[in-house]
């Protein structure tokens, strides 16, 4: 189980709404990134991020996604390509734990 500390208390990172924009993060990034970050970061890397929408409950929205997609566009032209694509490699290896544990305790 994936705990982050709020208030003195452990909750699951799906219930937590910092818990849910990361997750919405990393599955924008797989949508965005999967192409042309190919070479950092292979498709089976990706998947552990879109496999992230069918393990967290309640599901993450279509919206979720989105709000984060808008950052992460705004992040790439900052950062340029090949840094950006350093970072979505970093997020995709976070994903593939994540799916790990979730799928576990599922």
């Amino acid at each position: 189980m994936v705990y982050f500390a709020v208030g003195g208390a452990a909750v699951t990172a799906q219930d937590t709404q910092p818990g849910r924009a990361t997750f919405a993060e990393m599955i924008a990034f797989a949508r965005l990134a999967s192409v042309p970050c190919q070479r950092l970061a292979p498709d089976a890397d990706s998947f552990h991020a879109l496999a992230l929408r069918r393990l967290i409950k309640p599901p993450i929205t279509e919206e979720e996604i989105a709000a984060k997609e808008k950052d992460i566009k705004r992040l790439r032209v900052r950062l340029g390509l090949s840094r950006w694509c350093k970072r979505y490699a970093g997020q995709m290896e976070q994903a593939r734990i994540l799916v790990q544990v979730l799928r576990r305790q599922n």
